[in-house]
């Protein structure tokens, strides 16, 4: 179970230096040109991963559709926070992206028509006030209230989407295709936007690139092993070290220093997405 632990804390603070890298790199690249050149080493890198490991046909699937839409959820959600972390602080930024958990919920009422009850309700109410507070000028953030903060809420309603299709592509017969075709698509989605963004990298540049598409493949490859070894109901509190690393990293290398509302409204996103996971994790039987 510790080691289970420790591998999600290791995919979240790998996330958050993904997410600091590229920050500092849209100075100079457009964050399609980014994602383009990351989901490619991914794409390589992930291949290389499942047949190392004697899988075979890793992209056979009978869901394309599916395998497709989650993809495309997946690299939406990384184009609007990519686009949104050029402007706003890093760790505001991530921290919203934890909406997600509330963002399910939502949209398991929208769209499955599941009654959610009170404490569900309540949840929603203060993670949703919680975005408030963390956007508000007591937060330390540069941005004001303005449109650029409907980006990581967007990118949170991707990454809730993301979900809902993992969730559907959990049998053993999807497993390895969803791993092997989710930076494939995301890379072919993004080829025609390329010859009117494109510019030229550096070797540092490419050698960084390639970094992300290994940190990217090490993540996701953390996340696999560590459910492996302890369920997920255990594991999902512990994404939430993201943020940490997020403000560590943004307060070291960016100076985004963070106010009291900052912390407040984490507190609320975080907390009303720990009370939808105690909610709804599965119960021992008697």
């Amino acid at each position: 179970m510790l080691a289970g632990m420790g591998l999600i804390v290791v995919a979240g603070g790998l996330m958050a230096v993904q997410d600091a890298v590229v920050k500092d790199m849209t100075s100079r690249l457009s964050p399609f040109q980014i994602s383009f050149v990351r989901y490619g080493w991914h794409s390589v890198f992930v291949a290389l991963y499942l047949t190392a490991a004697g899988h075979r046909s890793i992209y056979a699937t009978s869901q394309f559709p599916l395998q497709a839409a989650r993809a495309l959820a997946l690299v939406a959600g990384s184009l609007a926070v990519h686009v949104a972390i050029t402007v706003v602080p890093l760790s505001q930024a991530t921290v919203i992206l934890f909406l997600s958990p509330l963002i399910v919920t939502l949209l398991s009422v929208v769209f499955l028509n599941e009654r959610i009850g009170w404490r569900r309700t309540t949840a929603l109410c203060a993670g949703f006030s919680g975005v408030v507070v963390v956007i508000g000028p007591q937060s330390g953030g540069g941005a004001g209230l303005s449109l650029i903060w409907l980006l990581p809420v967007a990118s949170a309603v991707c990454s809730a989407c993301y979900v809902l299709l993992t969730r559907r592509l959990s049998g053993p017969a999807e497993f390895v295709p969803a791993m092997a075709l989710m930076p494939l698509v995301c890379t072919l989605a993004l080829a025609p936007a390329q010859p009117l963004m494109w510019r030229a990298i550096g070797w540092t540049g490419f050698a960084v690139l390639i970094l992300l598409g290994v940190t990217g493949t090490l993540a996701h490859v953390c996340i696999q092993l560590g459910m492996r070894v302890a369920s997920a109901s255990i594991l999902a509190p512990f994404l939430y070290s993201q943020v940490v690393f997020a403000s560590l990293l943004g307060l070291l290398f960016f100076d985004e220093v963070v106010g009291f509302g900052f912390f407040l409204g984490t507190v609320l996103i975080v907390g009303s997405g720990l009370a939808i996971w105690s909610i709804e994790r599965p119960r021992p039987t008697p």
